[in-house]
């Protein structure tokens, strides 16, 4: 057999063939794996909407000068977003361990004035990976205890 013959020896092939079976069980099993159940937003959080009020980090706290400019609104399966002078949408889950992702999100891209806090507002929205209320207020959480997005309901 030459080196660019297409026959391989047969103790080569078996030991392909027994490596593709030996994996296949493998593969059926990650089937097997149940999803995390879905959940809902409680009844309160929908349909209202939400001003972002300030975002704490580790290292610092921004209070948001306008808070009517960045707002979050949740409807359905869907999320509504102001980021200042541009809008998006998009679709959002939720489990029951209140984790949330926002995602993918769909933004207007026009150029806000300057010290606007759009770009940061859609970043830091698209990591949120969990939530809770507290004293009537809605907190998003950013991953490994990164930062907290505060929000109030819009008079």
């Amino acid at each position: 057999m030459g080196q660019g013959s297409a026959e391989m020896p047969k103790d080569r092939k078996e030991r392909r063939n027994g490596l593709a079976v030996a994996m296949m069980p493998a593969f059926i099993c990650i089937g097997w794996i149940a999803p995390t159940a879905a959940a809902e937003l409680p009844a309160e959080v929908l349909g209202v909407t939400w001003e972002w009020v300030s975002f704490t980090t580790p290292v610092e706290i921004v209070s948001v000068d306008a808070p009517e400019r960045y707002t979050l609104q949740f409807v359905g399966d869907r999320a509504s977003l102001r980021a200042d002078c541009n809008r998006g949408a998009g679709a959002y889950t939720v489990d029951a361990d209140r984790r949330i992702a926002l995602g993918p999100l769909a933004f207007t891209r026009a150029a806000c004035p300057p010290g606007s806090l759009s770009d940061r507002f859609v970043k830091e929205v698209g990591r949120v990976t969990s939530y809770f209320l507290r004293d009537g207020d809605l907190y998003l959480e950013l991953p490994v205890d990164s930062g907290t997005l505060q929000f109030r309901r819009q008079d």
